[in-house]
């Protein structure tokens, strides 16, 4: 069959950055890749907070002046005038409602100049989700929404924040997700977590296997985070053995995954200043380093979309 006279609805690739195991700066890629890709590529970038923790929305609440309206009227008087009120939530499509919510019930505008920044928030009510809800419909909302919505169509790239669990909010946003990274601290359970990571996505792909067979969902790879290491020799030894240690294990050479060149290199302004992004500041390192993980992230998605476009080619004929 010729592709000849076909229209491509989606524009938007959807990326998920999840990792079983928390405390690997997932959330901290999530937000720098995307920012930078906003601001150094030109590229227009949907966030969507997916964790109940909301630790993107906290630092990108941080760095807009933006709260929600219980937060906000907390505030002085004098303290009011500097922020925003942001009413937009994820707990709206969440929360297992039939009708698919409007694009404004949940998308905050951060920056709507060309490329537009956008986000839809986490919330912390969330967590009750998880004991009084869950079937099928909260699994497959956000799905729901970007397709019913097209909202794929007003962006290139949607990134969501996934929790360090197996929960429906995991299983919500692959879902939705074409790829998924998985960013990986270096320590002897970084193994176990990467695995458990792909036992989860067999599941829910197995789960949901109807879908499966025409959906697309692959691992774009995996980034290094070496989080506390310093310059030290000895430390940079440790790092490079317990890195090599991960790319050659037994029990993860099945997968065959791509394991970024780029490491993401260790700033201590993320824990120092919630609204710290890197490509802001003047800081050589770390700029380039953010690049250069960004130019990696789309040289990977820019073969991986063409080996997907050959298959669905050769499927076509």
């Amino acid at each position: 069959m010729s592709n000849e006279g076909k229209t491509e609805s989606k524009k938007a690739k959807v990326i998920s950055f999840i990792n079983m195991k928390g405390g690997v700066g997932k959330t901290t890629l999530c937000r720098e890749i995307g920012y930078t890709l906003n601001k150094e590529f030109k590229k227009s970038i949907l966030f969507i907070d997916i964790d109940p923790q909301a630790n993107l929305t906290q630092s990108l609440f941080e760095k807009y002046n933006l709260l929600p309206q219980d937060l906000f009227n907390d505030l002085k008087s004098d303290e009011q005038k500097e922020i925003k009120i942001c009413n937009q939530s994820i707990n709206v499509l969440l929360s297992g409602g039939q009708v698919t919510p409007e694009k404004d019930d949940l998308i905050a505008h951060l920056e709507e100049n060309n490329p537009k920044l956008d986000l839809i928030p986490g919330d912390l009510k969330t967590v009750f989700l998880e004991r009084n809800n869950t079937g099928s419909i909260a699994e497959n909302s956000l799905d729901k929404f970007i397709a019913k919505k097209r909202v794929a169509e007003d962006y290139d790239f949607i990134f969501i924040d996934c929790p360090p669990t197996y929960s429906f909010y995991t299983t919500a946003a692959f879902n939705a997700s074409d790829y998924y990274i998985v960013p990986v601290g270096i320590d002897p359970y970084s193994v176990l977590g990467i695995d458990l990571l792909e036992q989860v996505v067999f599941s829910i792909k197995d789960n949901n296997w109807r879908a499966f067979e025409t959906k697309h969902l692959e691992n774009m790879g995996i980034i290094f985070n070496p989080l506390g290491y310093t310059s030290n020799a000895t430390i940079s030894r440790q790092f490079s053995n317990q890195k090599d240690s991960i790319i050659s294990s037994e029990k993860l050479k099945k997968y065959q995954f791509y394991y970024f060149r780029n490491i993401f290199t260790y700033n201590s302004k993320y824990k120092e200043e919630l609204g710290y992004f890197n490509i802001d500041s003047n800081d050589n390192k770390h700029n380039n380093n953010i690049n250069s993980i960004v130019l990696e992230f789309l040289d990977r998605l820019s073969f991986l979309n063409s080996q997907l476009e050959d298959t669905n080619d050769s499927k076509d004929r």
